[in-house]
């Protein structure tokens, strides 16, 4: 069998999987080097390809320009068979959101040197003007030699694109900076906020503006904007008390007061000691005092990359980086070039498309005159040529087929106006929870309320994670709709889990395990013949959950099929076409979320 290429780089194997991509890993078998590449799926909606080609256009134009150790390096940007392809470095380690899971806090020199890392990194890209947008945990990825790398440049701010708005509302709620809130300009400043945030989180457990209780993030992005975070000492008094100098300038509202540059923060964590010391003052209004960082080295052994210690100048250039930079800035330029001939094409062809429907409703409308002309001319011939009751006939006749025509006309409007009612909701539940999976795979959120699972009984503060939405269409009669929306995720239990079994019970209840992908571990008694007798299973999960949001259009309305979400088993629900709102939507995901119950009521009909 053919193995599947996008361009040179064959592929070993799937990565991961999001609701708008796919991540392979992959070999350049010229140089033999692993890569990542990182796809777009085929299948989106015109509107979501559009929007999701532009993130990912944008990525490979900010991230390709970039050529620094604690930036993700991207190798290559192509095209095949129409799928749009990007080969960046293959990141071995974890990611910054996995290791906030641990139960233990990393040491202190630890987070100051992780922070300081991604500092430098935002520092590299300000040279270029980008601003990144959306630091985070999950975009910063720690090696097992403690190098910290920031990815997915996917809604950066690019100078001399138009792929960009400013002011745009983009990024992670819980990491935005005030700015980003209020919809005002961004500069590199604001990935200064982002970074306070994420080193706040990595200090105490959680990031400076979120409250037990939120349900929305308009509460939260309110205190983004109006409220001072409060301070790390107070918090827990065991932490050392430069860190709250450090995040006083970089999580002030106003950019001004922040540190002006990312270096300049950078210098400060590595300089804790004397910062605690009283060796440097406090940052003043727009820099701090430059302080000279101190050089790091790495084990080739464990790093793939050989990581030179950082330079606070701009880092050297060689003839090879040169010309190799060049070669991928060309690339990056023709593949844009292409892109947007793409885009200059589809906006012709939709401007033409309209033309072409504007120009087929004159002509029905021309049509139907010469329709309502012609029946006018025969019903006043036929009431001239009648006499007595023939007469008076043909009239009752004449209203009973206007009455008939009319009655008929206005089924098939109600039938459009519900359909059309029935697809602009599908369409919206899919724009929500499609917004709704990203928010839960960077959260991780817990359930509030218990959640029923296969076999093992009810899970008290179950984990949420791994969120998937997809939609699909299909034709109804002239127009394309929404058949059904899917929302898969997964919940795992805080502590392991335990059932015992019967050696009868066994092989049915693991064939349905295995059938689910649930991950187990089984200890089995057996009696002197080797015939199990019985079984404990042992499982924290993580187990699937879906529902699925499907049309009827024959019968008006929205079918809503539970499968194991926060109750074992199946449940269907049906909705009419005026219960089709957007406080049902809400309802719906805050009942996923464990937060409240009032989904409850639909499930109570049956």
């Amino acid at each position: 069998m053919e193995q599947k290429r996008f361009g040179r780089y064959v592929v070993l194997g799937e990565l991961g999987r999001g609701a708008m991509g796919m991540v392979y890993r992959a070999v350049d078998p010229i140089i033999e080097r692993e890569v990542a590449v990182k796809t777009l799926l085929p299948n989106l909606r015109d509107e979501v390809m559009a929007e999701s080609r532009e993130r990912f256009l944008r990525e490979a134009r900010s991230a390709g320009r970039l050529n620094h150790p604690n930036i993700v390096t991207i190798h290559d940007v192509g095209e095949e068979d129409g799928t749009a392809y990007i080969a960046m470095e293959l990141l071995d380690g974890r990611t910054l959101q996995d290791m906030l899971l641990d139960a233990k806090r990393m040491p202190f020199a630890t987070i100051a040197d992780i922070a300081a890392q991604v500092a430098d990194a935002l520092d590299h890209a300000k040279r270029f003007g980008i601003v990144h947008r959306d630091v985070k945990p999950a975009n910063i990825v720690v090696s097992a030699s403690g190098c910290a790398k920031l990815a997915d440049f996917g809604v950066a701010h690019v100078p001399s694109s138009s792929m960009t708005l400013s002011g745009a509302s983009l990024g992670s709620p819980r990491y935005m900076s005030p700015e980003q809130v209020l919809g005002q300009p961004v500069d590199p400043r604001s990935d200064i906020f982002s970074l306070g945030v994420v080193l706040y989180e990595m200090l105490v457990g959680s990031t400076p503006f979120e409250r037990p209780g939120d349900t929305t993030v308009f509460a939260l992005m309110n205190r983004v904007a109006g409220e001072t975070h409060r301070p790390v000492h107070e918090v827990d008094p065991g932490i050392p008390a430069a860190f709250d100098r450090i995040l006083a300038h970089a999580l002030a509202k106003s950019p001004a007061e922040r540190y002006e540059r990312a270096g300049d923060m950078a210098n400060d964590l590595r300089n804790l000691d004397g910062l605690a010391a009283g060796g440097a003052s406090a940052p003043p209004v727009g820099g701090t005092s430059v302080l000279r960082r101190a050089a790091r080295t790495y084990d080739t052994d464990a790093e793939k990359t050989v990581l030179r210690p950082p330079a606070v100048g701009r880092p050297a250039v060689t003839p090879e980086s040169a010309k190799a930079g060049a070669e991928l800035i060309a690339d990056l330029d023709a593949f844009s070039g292409a892109f947007e001939a793409e885009e200059q094409a589809r906006l012709r062809e939709e401007q033409e498309a309209r033309a072409r429907k504007q120009e087929e409703l004159r002509r029905w409308g021309e049509e139907e005159e010469k329709r309502r002309t012609e029946f006018e001319r025969q019903r006043d011939s036929t009431t001239q040529g009648a006499q007595g009751i023939g007469r008076r006939a043909s009239g009752l006749e004449l209203l009973r087929q206007r009455a008939s025509g009319q009655t008929a006309e206005q089924d098939k409007a109600k039938k459009a106006a519900v359909t059309a009612s029935i697809d602009n909701w599908l369409r919206e539940a899919f724009r929500s929870l499609s917004e709704f999976t990203v928010e839960l795979n960077a959260a991780r959120p817990v359930s509030e309320r218990p959640y029923a699972v296969l076999y093992f009984g009810e899970v008290t503060g179950a984990i949420l994670s791994d969120g998937f939405t997809d939609s699909r269409a299909r034709s109804l009669g002239d127009k394309d709709v929404i058949d059904y929306v899917t929302f898969k995720y997964r919940v795992r239990s805080p502590r392991p889990m335990k059932i015992d079994l019967t050696g009868q019970e066994l092989p049915r209840v693991r064939e349905r395990l295995d059938r689910r992908n649930v991950q187990y571990q089984c200890v089995e008694a057996k009696n002197e013949f080797g015939q199990v007798v019985r079984a404990t299973l042992t499982t924290s999960g993580p187990f699937p959950c879906q529902a699925v949001l499907r049309g009827d259009y024959d019968g008006t309305g929205i079918l809503i099929e539970l499968d194991h979400v926060r109750r074992a088993g199946a449940s269907q629900i049906r909705l009419g076409a005026d219960e089709l709102t957007a406080d049902v939507l809400d309802e719906l995901s805050t009942y996923l979320l464990g937060v409240d119950d009032a989904f409850e009521r639909f499930l109570k009909r049956r």
